[in-house]
């Protein structure tokens, strides 16, 4: 079973470029509960503060976490939690990209930490975390790996390939790269973030 976290900003068409399974576990954070059920989707917990939300009488028929505004933690962060709580197979996160509170979409990318299997979604990107390992990387756009928070990798059958480059937190040379048939990256030490982007 997955669990599908749904979160601020979320995309304005989910089942367009995501593919739902019947017994996916899904849990809208905060304000995405109105968007979720804009778009008629099943929302099994709705996890968050909920000052956002004008009306919450559409809370009543959910099941429900209810946090405190003042808190150590940010909704999607809980919402994490409460899906790793259940034991599911996957957590994927849809959403959270952009908006105008910046701040919540680098604190998403500092959640791959404490959950390293997961995976971000949004209609343009895909973001996962890969480990020490060799990883099929064909993709039909563009392809960047950020250190995490270092790395010594190798990427094989890209347009720019590298060979044992040891990648720094803050070094850009992965930016935007593109792959060729049967390419592979070798995270040789540490762990990278991968993002997949679709072309402009």
């Amino acid at each position: 079973m997955r669990a599908i976290v749904m979160t601020h900003p979320l995309p304005k068409d989910i089942k367009s470029f995501f593919k739902l399974e019947p017994d996916d576990f899904m849990i809208a954070v905060d304000q995405a509960v109105i968007s979720a059920y804009k778009q008629r989707m099943k929302i099994d917990l709705a996890v968050g503060d909920f000052d956002s939300l004008t009306n919450k009488g559409i809370l009543r028929s959910l099941e429900t976490v209810e946090l405190k505004p003042e808190k150590d933690v940010t909704d999607t962060f809980q919402a994490l939690v409460e899906a790793k709580n259940r034991n599911v197979d996957q957590i994927i996160l849809i959403g959270g990209f952009g908006g105008k509170r910046i701040e919540h979409f680098i604190g998403h990318l500092t959640l791959f930490d404490a959950f390293p299997h997961l995976v971000m979604k949004d209609e343009y990107t895909t973001i996962t975390r890969l480990d020490k390992g060799t990883y099929p990387c064909t993709f039909d756009g563009y392809t960047s790996f950020y250190a995490f928070p270092d790395a010594t990798i190798s990427l094989k059958n890209f347009k720019y390939e590298l060979d044992q480059y040891h990648l720094k937190t803050y070094d850009p040379i992965c930016i935007s790269n593109e792959t060729k048939k049967d390419a592979q990256i070798n995270v040789h030490q540490v762990s990278v973030l991968m993002v997949q982007s679709l072309n402009d």
